[in-house]
């Protein structure tokens, strides 16, 4: 009696694979690469490049990289993550949101929040520069 129940209890599922459609495979999912970001008071910089976030600081003292672990095109922009034992950070990026760095005169694209582990919350700019001095090196994306 067992053996009849399990296999009627499994056949809906071998009829409904037999006349299944194939499915689509799920869209590609959008992602940001080489992407640069700055902040000054106190001067920070963030970089994306080749899956890795890296942060920087004008102290040294809190350096890292870290591995992507999600990144989530928003309505508004981007959400960046990475996070290891030691470290964690959260990069929001608000895009079309124009930002001025507020020493060079330059003027970024994007608007640019930072949640990082022993340094707190940071604002800054990043993006294409769209007006002001610009140079190669300087140019954060």
């Amino acid at each position: 009696m067992k053996k009849i129940l399990l296999t009627i209890s499994v056949l809906p599922f071998y009829l409904t694979a037999c006349g299944a459609e194939p499915q689509t495979p799920p869209a590609a999912e959008e992602i940001l690469t080489d992407y640069k970001a700055l902040g000054t008071e106190p001067f920070w910089g963030v970089e994306l490049k080749d899956g890795q976030i890296i942060y920087t600081s004008v102290e040294g003292t809190n350096d890292f990289s870290l591995p992507v672990e999600r990144m989530k095109k928003t309505a508004t922009g981007w959400e960046i993550r990475g996070f290891s034992d030691q470290h964690n950070i959260t990069l929001t990026i608000a895009s079309d949101e124009k930002c001025s760095d507020g020493m060079s005169d330059r003027q970024y694209a994007d608007s640019v929040k930072v949640a990082v582990s022993n340094a707190g919350y940071l604002t800054g700019c990043g993006g294409d520069i769209l007006s002001g001095p610009e140079t190669s090196a300087d140019s954060p994306s």
